[in-house]
């Protein structure tokens, strides 16, 4: 099958790409300059890959992409709904700073492939764990380098294996507690917790 008609086979994912980079550009960005409105090869994008088969995304890699100088990025959560078949999103090092509800109520994502996230080097908050709801099949999620503290509450997606928290808690967070906030991870296996000021024993029963 072409590449070209697998890519308007897919319209609705091309108009959601082509949304998310203006909101990556808000106000006055020129990132993403290969992402053009009158061009249907969407899958020849820089930092998009396809299903060759389905013309479908599946990997969407948008690390470092805002330009610093415009400020913090409030990402609605929603533009992501178009990409049922994406299953690895590189959103890191891109100054996300929350998330825009849509008319008053929190959208989480809802991507049900999904798995892999990347959101590290952002400036997001304990409300990031909310939106993890709908990642049904997520199992690799870094949330390094953020701003983070306290509880971890994750318990949207019981599917996680590998999880890093690198840097993200405030001085004398308590490890026991935050050990405790994952134990609705069931299937965790790698945690990485490197570069925290954390504080208290590693066993529970004090031995």
């Amino acid at each position: 099958m072409d590449r070209d008609l697998q890519c308007e086979m897919g319209m609705e994912e091309r108009t959601a790409l082509l949304q998310l980079k203006d909101s990556l550009n808000y106000p006055n960005g020129t990132s993403l300059p290969s992402w053009r409105k009158g061009d249907a090869r969407c899958c020849d994008w820089d930092r998009v890959e396809c299903n060759r088969s389905t013309g479908r995304v599946t990997v969407l890699n948008l690390v470092g992409v805002r330009n610093g100088e415009l400020g913090d990025w409030y990402l609605n959560a929603s533009l992501f709904l178009p990409f049922q078949e994406l299953v690895w999103l590189e959103l890191g090092d891109n100054q996300i700073a929350g998330w825009v509800e849509n008319k008053g109520v929190y959208q989480p994502f809802k991507m049900s492939k999904l798995e892999y996230l990347y959101l590290g080097y952002n400036n997001l908050n304990n409300s990031i764990l909310s939106y993890m709801d709908g990642l049904s099949s997520l199992k690799k999620l870094d949330i390094s380098y953020n701003r983070l503290k306290g509880l971890i509450d994750l318990k949207g997606p019981t599917t996680l294996s590998t999880l890093y928290l690198s840097n993200i808690t405030t001085y004398g967070s308590n490890f026991q507690t935050l050990l405790q906030s994952l134990g609705a991870l069931p299937n965790l296996t790698t945690l990485g917790l490197g570069y925290n000021n954390l504080r208290g024993r590693v066993l529970g029963d004090g031995k």
